[in-house]
């Protein structure tokens, strides 16, 4: 197999895990079926907000945007972490460290992905009171929204659930179409490589 065709055959892998191609839209009333039993805990309005998106499933990816403040000291029930180890002196931001080591690899097994983290500096502006409460910004991308559910429904998420919620004072998570995403330090690069392609492939041998 020659370079072009290895090269060809990464990228369509790529796409296979990165495309919900194969990926049907979630049924109306699913979700409710899938978590039945699970997240028992969660507030009534919460629940049915998080099914009814999981119904209008469009099959289409989607960005979550998360914006988090920390506790100053991790909140586990009774003061112990899941193992069962008590959790004294931990800071929220560590048991948020916890949960994401769990939750990136349970993301990338299903084509989902963070593309963005950020750690506020400054407030600047805000449209009213209590809108500057965060501290992060943590943007994933999500292939589904039937990913999304497989995930949540997962044993490993469910068992480093826990460590997000003792971590977290306040988080608001919004989903979210893309509209526009460029980085420069990454564009730039590539729109020189393919002009070099193009140049050389020109040039007489």
């Amino acid at each position: 197999m020659t370079a072009v065709g290895i090269l060809l055959a990464l990228y369509v892998a790529f796409l296979l895990w990165h495309e919900p191609w194969f990926s049907r839209p979630l049924r109306p009333g699913e979700a409710a079926a899938v978590l039945q039993g699970r997240y028992d805990d969660v507030a009534p309005e919460e629940r049915a907000a998080f099914e009814a998106f999981l119904d209008r499933d469009d099959g289409r990816p989607f960005y979550m945007v998360n914006m988090l403040q920390y506790r100053a000291t991790a909140a586990y029930r009774d003061g112990l972490l899941p193992d069962g180890t008590p959790a004294a002196g931990m800071t929220g931001r560590e048991a948020g460290h916890r949960y994401e080591r769990m939750v990136v690899p349970e993301l990338l097994k299903r084509g989902c992905y963070p593309v963005f983290a950020a750690r506020k500096v400054a407030n600047f502006l805000s449209a009213g009171a209590g809108t500057d409460f965060f501290e992060e910004v943590a943007i994933v991308r999500y292939r589904s929204r039937r990913d999304l559910l497989a995930m949540a429904a997962g044993r490993a998420f469910l068992a480093g659930v826990p460590h997000k919620w003792a971590s977290l004072e306040k988080t608001v998570a919004v989903p979210c179409r893309l509209m526009l995403l460029a980085d420069p330090r990454i564009l730039v690069p590539l729109i020189l490589l393919a002009a070099w392609a193009v140049i050389r492939a020109a040039l007489p041998t």
